[in-house]
């Protein structure tokens, strides 16, 4: 566990002290500052919209990590834990951790709107159950979108134009996934193959039921897992 935690807090100086955050933070900030610009907003869709851009955003850095890593310092790196599992599970934990970071600005942001706003930023009383059910989604968002950005990765295909061209498709896919099943029927035999991101904006009733988000946090957290085993599986065979 000691090194799993050197390896994170390793990938965590160099990711902060590059400039590499800065255009996707700006991204988001952007997003949210137009998003939380107009009132009344309606809770559960505000977050959902809010989920789709943070999906979005957390492709982009789960991409960008993953080009931006060198193969002898991943080499070194492996060499000194000696373990695949341990590597690569760090990688994972990485990417879990910025997406909390952003997920906690996410969740917050409209908090201190709302409180700025005399609490009239929405129709009805934002709650803390509310910012709970918002803060699972948006990390389910955020880890599934991170790991799905770093899924191509240089050892797993070597050109980044094709890289950069399949996760966009991939990602257009997953987004518009409901869409295309309703156009497309006999597409449900292959949408299974694409995270249910969609599913947030289908919560009911405009209302967060913790018996709606769990399972869909879970099935985020499921396809995060299989993408990053994945990822890891071809990187370890095909070594450098």
């Amino acid at each position: 566990m000691k090194k799993t935690i050197e390896l994170v807090r390793y990938q965590l100086h160099i990711y902060f002290k590059g400039s590499k955050y800065a255009m996707p933070f700006i991204a988001i900030m952007a997003f949210l500052l137009i998003m939380y610009s107009m009132k009344p907003l309606d809770i559960v869709d505000s977050y959902s919209i809010t989920c789709y851009a943070l999906f979005l955003v957390m492709v982009w850095v789960g991409h960008s990590v993953a080009f931006s890593e060198k193969n002898v310092m991943e080499q070194i790196q492996l060499l000194r834990v000696q373990k695949d599992l341990i590597y690569y599970g760090s990688k994972v934990l990485f990417l879990l951790i910025l997406g909390f970071f952003a997920s906690c600005i996410c969740v917050l942001f409209p908090v201190i709107m709302n409180l700025l706003n005399n609490m009239e930023m929405f129709r009805l009383p934002l709650t803390a159950y509310d910012v709970w059910n918002a803060f699972v989604l948006l990390l389910g968002s955020s880890f599934v979108g991170g790991t799905l950005g770093s899924l191509l990765h240089p050892r797993v295909i070597r050109e980044r134009k094709l890289a950069i061209a399949l996760t966009v498709l991939y990602t257009l896919l997953t987004v518009v996934r409901t869409g295309i099943l309703q156009e497309l029927p006999p597409f449900r035999f292959a949408a299974w193959l694409f995270p249910p991101v969609d599913s947030i904006a289908s919560i009911s009733n405009n209302q967060f039921t913790l018996s709606q988000t769990i399972p869909i946090f879970l099935t985020l957290l499921l396809y995060a897992f299989v993408f990053s085993a994945i990822k890891s599986a071809v990187c370890s065979r095909k070594k450098f």
